[in-house]
């Protein structure tokens, strides 16, 4: 007894020192977070030369808070008051927490509306932050571990509150150094930065403090910001299918469509871009029968807002929601919606990931499918994949099944979500590669493997002389080109860039190559122009790809959080904006394709390109004709229930 006594002796000592000092010592283990976090980035892509710049604005940011923290414990030593600002420290550090998590998935730094989905469908999206966290374990442990000490420490502060003493030489003092610190910082950044500007206009997210950006974020948006007011004004009005009755040929053929929604397949990957590749063989091979899109752009890098423009031929709305699939008493004006009422089409949307993530039923039904199938009703959590993919090979049966049931001309879509993060094949696919860049090869290579069996049943049931397929992406996939991660605020190609290939029985010139850039938005026209339809007459945002593009036509597109890039694209000039450092960059990707040397715009010019682009995204919001809750039964197995504009649904089906 005596000897763990002893022990613990060091232990009282150490925290009756610091509990005096917790706001401090809380405020130091943030900043120390920050610092490391940016360092292992800094390291990780080899730009250490510009990490000072990095930290310089944390530097002065938490040291700053560090002392008014102090300041208003001199001020007012009431026991609550204490017990506030320890807090209000902690929340501090917190946040640099979860942003250093961020910033070791994604690369870049947390904003506030990327952690608003955690509350919206917590269900869904913290069972995704436990398995990126089980994912990478040391770095896990790196964060919690420490993490887990400050919060014990924290608890036994506000039970045991220990109100700090200052003199008033001490604290003078103390304000005095946090003086010359800023006055120092300060300068130092805007000289470094000038003298370092990076070559990558990733880092430049860097440059701020996290802290203080998402609370200018929340408490002073800028004009880039969309409000709720934005929301509420909306006027943009989104066509029903009751609105739209497209002229057509005399004569117009009747082949079945089948669209395949690749999930974050990167164009860079494929055999289209580089003819060495030998990961997606099927694909150069079928495009040799049809048309290949060389340039083609997702709209919005969000798997269920570029479902909605792959499937309308317009704009998502350009809020970070889920307002395409609050439920309708009619569907929008679809691909689905004009062949059935125009055609006689039945529909089917099958998908191999989790159809209770982002609510992909009722955006489904508001599409106006007839059928819905997920990985939920295959009844087999083996085939499974990652937090949400599933085995993309079990659509195939069910999608066969169901055109067999019926005689009548369909429109099937089939959205992938194996190539989904974290990249997974199945176990009967192959041992899993180990590092994640060649855990996404191999995933290519396994669509690829999909398409052509799917490709073989269309086949075996004699459809392929009647039948266009149109393979499409969603977005693509950043893999660390630029320092980031992923697709949700990347403008670069590798997220934005995706695959389009078409095979029609007629109105195609086999081994075509379109290069002129097109975009989600016109997949929709040039499917309804291949089937005898005038699309002029719809007011597609798109336009049919197969037929004239005007030369100076902009290509828009943006990433799903309003306070990150947008851009667009004309030839082969390209033009990003970034309103979370407020910066616009013009790219010549005819000579640097890699996107390695922007070229920085003037103020004006940023100005300028800023106000289009904040009026264009602000311009696609639009409000459902909807009442502001209520709940929906859909497709026979699923409930839905909404409050404002983001749906949650749920499978009612039991799993075995």
């Amino acid at each position: 007894m005596t000897t763990v006594s002893a022990g613990l002796h060091p232990l009282r000592r150490t925290y009756r020192a610091l509990a005096p000092q917790a706001h401090s010592v809380i405020i130091l283990g943030a900043l120390l977070c920050t610092l490391a976090t940016k360092f292992y980035h800094s390291v990780r892509y080899d730009v250490t030369g510009e990490y000072f710049v990095w930290i310089l604005a944390d530097l002065g940011v938490l040291i700053t808070v560090e002392a008014i923290l102090v300041v208003i414990c001199h001020k007012w030593p009431q026991t609550w008051i204490f017990r506030s600002v320890t807090v209000t420290a902690a929340l501090i550090c917190t946040w640099s927490v979860v942003n250093a998590a961020w910033i070791v998935k994604t690369g870049t730094q947390i904003l506030p509306p990327e952690v608003i989905p955690l509350f919206k469908d917590p269900l869904n999206h913290f069972a995704i932050v436990g398995i990126n966290l089980a994912k990478m374990p040391l770095a896990t442990f790196a964060l919690l571990a420490p993490s887990a000490v400050a919060l014990t420490f924290m608890f036994c502060v506000l039970l045991r509150p220990a109100r700090p003493t200052y003199t008033r030489r001490a604290l003078m003092s103390r304000l005095a150094v946090v003086l010359v610190l800023i006055s120092v910082t300060i300068p130092a950044r805007g000289t470094f930065a000038a003298r370092t500007r990076p070559s990558q206009v990733a880092t430049e997210s860097f440059h701020y403090n996290s802290q203080l950006k998402a609370i200018a974020s929340i408490f002073l948006p800028d004009g880039s910001s969309i409000s709720r007011e934005d929301m509420r004004l909306a006027h943009r009005q989104v066509p029903l299918d009751d609105q739209i009755n497209l002229p057509q040929r005399e004569t117009p053929p009747e082949y079945n469509v089948v669209m395949v929604i690749l999930e974050s397949i990167q164009y860079a990957a494929t055999s289209f871009a580089d003819k060495d590749s030998h990961l997606t063989p099927y694909l150069e091979s079928f495009a040799k029968q049809g048309v290949v899109f060389s340039s083609a752009r997702s709209t919005l890098t969000h798997t269920s807002k570029a479902i909605f423009s792959l499937q309308t031929g317009r704009y998502p709305g350009g809020s970070h929601d889920s307002v395409e699939a609050i439920p309708l008493d009619r569907p929008y004006a679809s691909l689905a919606t004009i062949l059935r009422r125009q055609r006689g089409y039945r529909s089917a949307f099958f998908q191999s990931a989790k159809g209770s993530f982002e609510s992909r039923p009722s955006l489904v039904s508001n599409l106006g499918f007839d059928s819905f199938w997920a990985r939920e009703q295959i009844n087999d959590p083996n085939r499974y994949l990652g937090y949400l993919g599933g085995d993309d090979y079990m659509m195939i049966d069910p999608i066969a099944d169901w055109i067999q049931s019926s005689d009548e001309p369909f429109f099937i879509t089939a959205l992938c979500s194996a190539a989904h993060d974290p990249y997974e094949v199945p176990a009967w696919y192959g041992e899993p590669a180990a590092e994640s860049l060649d855990r996404y090869r191999q995933i290519v290579r396994y669509t690829d493997d999909f398409l052509a069996a799917l490709d073989r049943k269309l086949a075996e049931l004699h459809l392929r002389d009647n039948t266009i397929v149109c393979i499409v992406g969603d977005h693509a996939e950043a893999l660390g080109e630029h320092g980031q991660t992923g697709h949700e605020r990347i403008a670069f190609e590798e997220a934005l860039s995706i695959v389009w290939t078409l095979r029609s029985p007629a109105g195609i010139q086999a081994g075509t190559r379109i290069d002129t850039p097109v975009s989600s938005i016109d997949v929709a026209p040039t499917l309804l122009a291949l089937l005898g339809f005038d699309t002029q007459a719809g007011q597609f945002d798109g336009l049919n790809a197969l037929g004239p593009i005007p030369p100076n036509r902009k290509v828009y597109f943006s990433g799903w959080v309003p306070a990150g890039p947008a851009g667009y694209i004309v030839g082969d000039q390209k033009v990003i904006y970034d309103s979370s450092v407020n910066e616009a960059t013009r790219y010549d990707l005819s000579l640097d394709p890699g996107e390695l040397n922007p070229r920085f715009l003037s103020a004006d010019q940023t100005e300028r390109i800023a106000d289009e682009l904040i009026g264009w995204r602000k311009g696609t919001l639009f409000n459902p004709n909807q009442l502001e809750r209520g709940r929906r039964s859909l497709f026979g197995v699923w409930q839905c229930r909404w409050t404002g504009r983001d749906p949650i649904t749920r499978c009612t089906l039991e799993v075995r």
